[in-house]
Formats: C-alpha cells, structure tokens, sequence
C-alpha cells in the first residue's frame, strides 16, 4: 500500500535503470541544494521498497542528491506500490514530459507569491534562486501587450534593450504599433492589434528594431534626412514643426520612425550618387566597407580609384559617409603625399587564405584538446595556460567566444560569480579546473587575425595539451590549392614524392599518396610554435642587453637608429608566426603622420627610453 515514509537520503538506492544519465552540473546541483534549504523539497522522491527491504529511487534522483549535498538526514519520500514496468514508465515520463516556465509564467508565479502569498523580494529570490536584477526584468512583462508577452513565452521576443524601450510605451501605443505591422498579416474579419505569433512561422516574423524604434519617443528631423519630398510622400511621411527649433533651421520632423528608416534606406538604395559604394553597419551602428574596399582616414591624400560610401547608421537613422579605396590601391607614400605603386612581393609557400584556414582548424583542435582534459588537467598545466592566456596578443579581450553580444555575460563572468559568490574562494577542484577550462576555451583562439588572434601563446597551450592530435588530415583540395607551386614542390619532396609538372598534378599526387592516412604539414602543426617562440625570446632579450649597455655607457648619441628599427621589426616579423602576405591591411596607418612642422624631434635617447618602457616588465624579470 502506497505511503509516505520519512527515511535518511543517504540509504536510498540509485535506479540502475534511470533514463537521465547525468544530474546536471555540480553548479545546478549547488543551486537545487540551497533551494532546498530555504524551502524544503516540495514533492517527494518516489521510491520502491525491494525485497530485501532497501528502497529504490523511482524518480527524484536530483532531489535525493540536493538533499544530501544540503547536509539533510531526513526527507520524505513516496513509497509506492506499482510494478517494476510501471516504475520505467514513471522514470521516463516524469523526465521526458516536463518543460521549463516560459518567462510569462514565471512572472505570474511571482505575482502571486508577492500579491496573494505576501512574500519579499528577497525571500522569492532565496526560493527561486535568481538575482534582483532578474526579478526587476521580470517585472517589465507587466508592461507589455499580451501578443508580445506570447511571443516571447516561445522564445521569439525582444532582447533586453528592446524590451524596455517597448515597456516605457502605453499599452495603447503599443496595440497600435502591433496592429500597423500586422495589418496584411491577417483576415478581414481579425483584429490585427491581436495577432498572435505562432511556433511554426519564420524567426523574423516580428521585426522588433523597428517596432522598439517605432515606439522610442524620439524626433526624426528632416534636415537630417537625404531623402527628398518625393520619397517622404511615398513612405507617407507626415512632417510636423518644432516650434522651439532655432531659427532659419529646417524644424520638420516625425515620430514615425519605420517609414523615415524605410524612405532613408529607398535614398540608400536608389538615390545615391552614380559610382558611390554601399556600406554596412555593425550593431553599434560604426560604418563598415564592403568587400574589396578599405575605408581611408581624413588625413589621407586621395588616391586612384577612391569612392564614396554612403551607410544606413540603425540607430540615428542618418546617412553616414566614407572616403573608401580598393585593396588593390596604390600604397600612400606620407613622406609627400603622394601615392607610389606598390612594389611587387615574392609569394610565399602558403597563401594568406592558407594561414586562415589553418588558424581555423587549429582553433577547433585546440578547444577540443582542452574539452577532454577538462576532468583531468593538472592544476598546474591549467595556471601555466592561464598565464600564457593572459600573455596572448587578444588579452583585452577580443574576440571571446562565450558572449554572443555585450549584454550577456562572458565565461570569466560567470567563472567570478561561481568560484567567489560572496567573495570568498570556493574551494571545489572540480569546479574550479571546469571553469580554467572554459575560460581558456573562451579567450584563446588561433585565427590569423591583428586585432583578435591569440597568436603564439595559444599554439602553445596547444602544444601543452597535445592539440596536434586533434588536427585533422590536410590533405585536401581546397587547403592544397593555398600552395604556391614552389610550396607544393616542397610538400610532395618531402613525402618522397617526384615533383610533376604542374601543381594541380603534385595536388593529386600528394592526396593520392596520403589516402586515408593523416598528413599535417609543418606549417599547420603547433608544434613549430615552439622554436619561433625561442628565436622571438632570444632577440628580445638579447636587445634589452644590447640596451641595457648603451644606457650604462651614456653613449646613446652613437648608437645607430637602424638598430631600433631592427628592433621593431624583429617584434613584428615574429609576434604572429610565419611571414603572411596579406594586402589588405597593408597601407593602413591607424594615426595620421607627423609633418615635419609638428612632429617632436626624435633622439636616439628617446627611442631607446621607449623601447625599455615597453619592455620594462622583462627588465624588472631579469
């Protein structure tokens, strides 16, 4: 007969047979503990007495294991009577069918805990385990047009920002915003201010920036348009007057800031000067060239072939304009303004396109390498990756991969609130070597890239965890075609291979005789890492001892400025590995040039008090 019976947790038996195979986390396993502190378990774990009188979990494994990492020694649990088959269909059932709440649903649970039930604040964050801040974001679904509020119950609505843009609206304003962008989306007969958005329509169904700009209660003037009258009536703009604007200014403008994006981008798209360019514009609204084109400081000269770019910035909503150049422009000569043709480079074995798609493999071998090692890692291997982590070129950190946008929280973040919630260490091995893990993971990459590639440091780690097993073979058309053909020539010598005549030919012969091997060139492997570290290591310290001399000697005004020129070159031949012949970025200066009026008088002296400041760290180590 069915019965509650209140037992130590720690006596009860595992199902062998439990369909989740894992508890979670030990985080969520922390989380669900101190949930039970506060509040107890809720329902009980059902349980079957076996023959020899022990009781076996049925469902409610998390519950039993948060019971026992809380420290509790007695909880209650549901005794049943059913047979072995009903208790696996109970286990699978009790699994499979539950859901999640839906943030709706979660804010109608709080209502009625603050509401009804009388609860604070801080205790339904106790018992729900959330922030504050959570509990606040919650509460703009209050202010939100119910079809809004079924939107984001299926995981379609606003981000954060555009949700509280919408909320600052009335509700009126909102039912009229929602019915204007469904008044085609629906029957004759329906109400578009009710249109609800459905699981199997498509993930732009709403368009939420423009709805959010929509509602933002903000002047769109038209002395910051470039659209015409005639573009305003067909996007049936109505311009009112500010009569507070200044004088002899243009003081129209309209609230409706759908159709001025709309007729500012019909300008963009059909107005535009003959032989200007399109730009694009990143979330932050910062212009961007297109494919092929550079964009050119104010400073520079002009130069052959140069355009004009007109872009779309998403928040002002103004056109921006870019002076722009092609890649293949000529090379600004600053000295006199004038431009000189590049001279022609020797092509190197592998072509830039090579070393990206070698970063890229590289970067996926290496998160693999580290993914295994993530239960087994010495400490002491993870704080030397640490280390050589924050040595790497993208320390700022560009280019982390654990947050998709500004908003959310990267893996350093959320490594921070897990290992020192309330300031104090948590001292949990296991936990402490997941979060390195993920954070190295995170910040370290191999692309080839000036502004977020981790450079050298990272092959490293590589190397530390044994990365290059992971690479996959590189024989393969698309990689072998980066080759130049005296490249080619040495890869196929160097298997043992008689070079042919053309490089499609060595290209067939090399995968032919690899097959299903594995074949990693030198140049692909993290290994080679290592001896242009020790060459980058011995010219930099080597230097500072070169310096270190002169300045002892007080003989500055005798030491060659060619010598620091070599300096800086040494660091910029070896700072990224092998030599890349990459154009692109060739001409650009990321500062104007100092004309020979302004520019302050350079000394031997001064470069050389330069050259130790940036490198007074490794002064100070020796």
């Amino acid at each position: 007969m069915a019965e509650l019976r209140r037992v130590d947790p720690k006596t009860l038996v595992p199902n062998p047979n439990n369909p989740r195979s894992s508890i979670g986390s030990l985080e969520e396993l922390r989380k669900l503990a101190l949930n039970i502190k506060a509040i107890g378990i809720l329902h009980p774990p059902a349980v079957r007495e076996l023959e020899d009188g022990r009781l076996m979990i049925v469902a409610g494994h998390r519950r039993t294991e948060g019971a026992i990492y809380a420290g509790l020694t007695e909880i209650d649990v549901y005794v049943g009577d059913q047979s072995e088959d009903l208790d696996a269909l109970a286990a699978v059932s009790e699994n499979f069918v539950r859901l999640d709440m839906t943030e709706p649903e979660q804010w109608h649970s709080v209502t009625r805990l603050r509401e009804q039930l009388g609860y604070t604040d801080p205790q339904v964050c106790a018992a729900l385990m959330v922030t504050p801040s959570y509990l606040k974001r919650l509460s703009l679904l209050a202010k939100l047009h119910p079809p809004i509020l079924d939107a984001i119950a299926l995981g379609r609505g606003p981000d954060e920002r555009q949700r509280k843009i919408i909320a600052q609206a009335s509700l009126d304003e909102q039912r009229n915003a929602w019915a204007e962008m469904f008044s085609e989306s629906v029957e004759d007969d329906e109400d578009p201010a009710e249109y609800r958005v459905k699981a199997e329509d498509p993930e732009d169904t709403v368009a939420w920036g423009a709805l959010a700009r929509n509602l933002e209660q903000k002047e769109w003037y038209a002395r910051n348009a470039r659209f015409g009258d005639d573009l305003a009536r067909k996007h049936n703009i109505v311009w009112m007057e500010d009569l507070f604007a200044e004088a002899d200014t243009d003081s129209r403008y309209t609230l409706d800031a759908t159709a001025y994006a709309a007729a500012q981008q019909d300008w963009l798209d059909n107005e535009r000067p003959e032989n200007s360019i399109v730009l694009t514009s990143d979330e932050y609204g910062y212009a961007r060239a297109p494919e092929g084109f550079i964009t050119m400081g104010t400073w520079m000269a002009t130069q052959e072939g140069e355009v004009i770019g007109y872009g779309l910035n998403p928040r002002t909503l103004k056109i921006v304009e870019e002076r722009c150049r092609p890649y293949s422009a000529a090379k600004v000569n600053h000295s006199g303004g004038s431009a000189t043709p590049e001279a022609p480079r020797e092509r190197p074995d592998v072509s830039g396109t090579g070393h990206k798609m070698i970063g890229e493999i590289r970067t996926v071998a290496l998160r693999e390498a580290l993914g295994e090692v993530s239960e087994t890692a010495d400490p002491w291997d993870l704080i030397a990756a640490l280390l050589l982590a924050l040595e790497a070129e993208n320390v700022r950190v560009h280019g982390d991969a654990s947050g998709n946008n500004w908003s959310e929280p990267t893996a350093r973040t959320l490594a921070m609130a897990d290992l020192f919630p309330e300031g104090s260490l948590v001292r949990d091995e296991k936990l402490i070597r997941r979060h390195a893990v993920t954070v190295l993971q995170s910040i370290l990459n191999c692309d080839v890239s000036m502004h977020s590639g981790s450079g050298l440091p990272a092959q490293l780690v590589g190397v530390l965890f044994g990365a290059d097993q992971k690479m996959p073979s590189m024989a393969f058309e698309a990689f072998l075609k980066c080759y130049s053909k005296p490249g080619i020539t040495k890869a196929v010598q160097a298997e043992g291979l008689a070079p042919q005549n053309t490089g499609k030919e060595m290209r067939a012969a090399l995968m032919n005789h690899v097959g299903e091997g594995h074949w990693l060139p030198e140049v692909a492997s993290f290994a080679q890492a290592q001896d242009v570290w020790t060459q980058k290591q011995k010219k930099k310290q080597a230097k500072i001892r070169e310096l270190e001399s002169v300045m002892n000697d007080e003989d500055l005004e005798e030491m060659p400025e060619d010598d620091f020129e070599e300096a800086a070159d040494d660091e910029a031949d070896l700072s990224s590995g092998p030599v890349v012949s990459v154009t692109e970025s060739a001409s650009e200066e990321p500062f104007p040039p100092e004309t020979p009026e302004t520019a302050p008088e350079q000394t031997a002296h001064n470069e050389a008090m330069q050259f130790m400041r940036d490198h007074l760290e490794i002064v100070l180590a020796a």
